[in-house]
């Protein structure tokens, strides 16, 4: 297990002084990339051998969020490989150890040139041994989509929103999902299949729909909406049934 400890910053917090989703997935973005780091197969490793990793899957697990000020220690831990894959688990908790987060990721090794998937080479599952994971069902990698989408906003991907691999980062789409949600509502999880990578220029429709009771659903799609970026599922209904 790999741990980050930290302060929640000023510039990490919304209008309520709570820590945003978007800081919230960099948190767990830089844990595991520290992860990688110190165990020598981080990004000049994977550049020197042509792979790279893409995300896949977030499923995430809101108790409460942090505010300013906070201490937080963030914790992640591979604990499956299977073939191209690799699963991971986070947990955000406060310096006593009472989560506010827990997370799972799905991640996919990419030949780089190639842009297809490779097997994981048994030297980086040695580098990052697998610990056991969190118990809960996170459930598959797709997610069912929904009917009835209602376009929402519209957005041009620009230098500021890419990555290493001069993709859209993989925040950036929580992040303009959430933000075509009715004000009002408290999301209690957040589950996030990634299909296709957003380059420079593209030009994204943001759609949004009523799932269920209990789950808004938004897809980030092409001007056509079977082209679809990401598929995000926000669930505003905790488990006890109380919604905003």
């Amino acid at each position: 297990m790999y741990q980050m400890r930290g302060r929640v910053r000023y510039s990490e917090i919304d209008t309520k002084g709570n820590l945003t989703i978007a800081a919230l997935i960099n948190y767990l973005q830089d844990a595991c990339t520290f992860d990688s780091e110190d165990a020598g197969v981080g990004l000049s490793y994977l550049r020197a051998h042509g792979w790279g990793w893409y995300i896949t899957n977030w499923q995430i697990e809101l108790h409460t969020l942090p505010r300013l000020g906070d201490e937080i220690v963030v914790s992640t831990w591979v604990y499956r490989f299977q073939g191209m894959f690799a699963y991971r688990n986070f947990t955000l908790t406060d310096a006593d150890g009472h989560a506010h987060v827990r997370a799972n990721s799905i991640w996919l090794l990419m030949d780089l040139e190639n842009v297809r998937p490779v097997r994981i080479p048994k030297e980086l599952m040695d580098a990052q041994p697998s610990d056991p994971p969190i118990e809960r069902d996170w459930g598959g990698r797709k997610i069912a989509l929904a009917s009835g989408l209602e376009e929402k906003n519209t957005l041009t991907v620009a230098p500021l929103h890419l990555d290493t691999n001069f993709h859209m980062n993989n925040e950036h789409y929580i992040e303009i999902a959430r933000d075509v949600l009715p004000k009002s509502e408290k999301i209690f999880e957040i589950a996030t299949e990634y299909k296709k990578a957003a380059l420079l220029g593209d030009v994204l429709h943001i759609r949004r729909a009523k799932k269920d009771d209990e789950t808004w659903q938004v897809q980030i799609c092409g001007e056509d909406e079977a082209d679809i970026f990401a598929v995000v599922d926000f669930t505003v209904c905790d488990a006890a049934g109380r919604q905003e």
